[in-house]
């Protein structure tokens, strides 16, 4: 790979990656502000949100955030 493959590669991830920290940096404030899930305990939840990339904060949206 040349450093323009490289800079087109580094334009089209970024935005990925910026929505992943995004969720994940969401996800966590939220979780640590309530301080209560629906169904794992918090600190199980974070562990998923780190871990799980793009996909822990989305699950943790859906299935683990408290409605209060």
């Amino acid at each position: 790979m040349d450093s323009t493959q490289i800079a087109d590669l580094i334009k089209l991830i970024w935005p990925i990656i910026a929505i992943q920290f995004g969720l994940q940096i969401y996800a966590l404030i939220d979780l640590f502000k309530k301080k209560k899930t629906k169904s794992l305990s918090v600190p199980a939840w974070a562990i998923i949100i780190i871990i799980g990339e793009i996909l822990g904060p989305i699950a943790y949206l859906i299935f683990g955030k408290s409605e209060e």
